[in-house]
Order: C-alpha cells, then sequence, then structure tokens
C-alpha cells in the first residue's frame, strides 16, 4: 500500500447524510480530493441486509470512477462479498491475524486509542492504524478518550513507520 493513498480519508455512511443525499455527498467529496474513502454503515438509520449490499456497489463504482480506496469499516462479510480494496476493524473486532488470513492481499486498518491498544494488538499484520479520537465530539457515543495532538505525537512515537490515520470525528455544529 502506499501511503500517499491515505492522505485524505473521508468516513461515512448514510445515517450520517440528509436523506438521499449520500452519494452526492460521496461525489462532492471525491472531486474534491479524496484518496480513501471507509464505509462506516452503522448506527440507529443504518441501512441493513440487501439495501446495505446495493448501496456498497453503488460507492464501490463510484470509488472506482474517481481511483479512490475503497474500504468497509467491521462488516467483513460485505467486504468479502463485494470485493473491496480493504478493511478497517476495531479493537473489539475479529482478531486481525484472522482477517489477515481471509485478505491477504487487501489492506487493514486497525484502531487504536492509546499505548495499551497498540502494544496489545498485531500490528505487524496491518497497513495502516486509525488513532484517536484527536478531538471531542458527539457524533459517536463509543468514541474513546479525546487524545488530542498530544496523544497523537505519542502514538506516533511508538512506532515511526506504519501510517497512521488521525481519526477526528464530525462535530455537532458541522453541516454537510
Amino acid at each position: 500500500m502506499n501511503k500517499e493513498q491515505l492522505q485524505v480519508y473521508f468516513i461515512c455512511g448514510t445515517q450520517n447524510c440528509p436523506k438521499g443525499k449520500f452519494l452526492d455527498t460521496l461525489e462532492a467529496a471525491f472531486k474534491s480530493g479524496v484518496t480513501c474513502f471507509q464505509f462506516r454503515e452503522k448506527g440507529q438509520g443504518a441501512l441493513v441486509g440487501q439495501e446495505k449490499i446495493a448501496m456498497a456497489l453503488k460507492v464501490k463504482e463510484l470509488c472506482q470512477k474517481y481511483h479512490v480506496l475503497f474500504l468497509i469499516n467491521d462488516d467483513i462479510d460485505l467486504a468479502l462479498q463485494i470485493g473491496v480494496d480493504g478493511v478497517h476493524i476495531g479493537q473489539d473486532d475479529m482478531p486481525v491475524r484472522q482477517v489477515r488470513k481471509l485478505f491477504p492481499d487487501k489492506i487493514i486498518g486497525l484502531s487504536v486509542g492509546n499505548s495499551k491498544d497498540f502494544y496489545l494488538s498485531d500490528i505487524e499484520k496491518v497497513d495502516y492504524i486509525g488513532v484517536g479520537p484527536v478531538f471531542p465530539t458527539s457524533s459517536k457515543s463509543d468514541a474513546g478518550q479525546v487524545i488530542g495532538l498530544k496523544g497523537l505525537r505519542e502514538m506516533r512515537k511508538l512506532d515511526s513507520k506504519i501510517p497512521i490515520v488521525a481519526i477526528s470525528y464530525q462535530n455537532e455544529n458541522q453541516k454537510y
């Protein structure tokens, strides 16, 4: 994986956009320079079943059109079913070792909230880590403790080579 592909990393699901505006929002983001997209379809109002699969296929097509990496958050079955560039998992999801067996040649990202998570994880089996949240948020109830920029710098000191994506969630005052 080329770490440059992670430079402008966008995470979103249909539940984060006004009804019917998800694909328009994505296309505008892709036209604005997004290089990597993580489909995170979770929480209240999220699509499920065939609706989720159909939307993921539309997202895949849009990602291909704009040459944007397409990752799926924490839905290994969906990622396998539709064939994407990779997956992003959290600390409580399927173990990294198992995910790597399922996706030997795909990108795997792992959420790492602190040094304990880092040291307890199979970091050598992932392509990048998502660190944070860096700033406070009300858009994700289980986001974990805010680490701030100081915490982000501390995480970088743990491994100077692995690509890091700083996680910053939508603020309740932001509008799409």
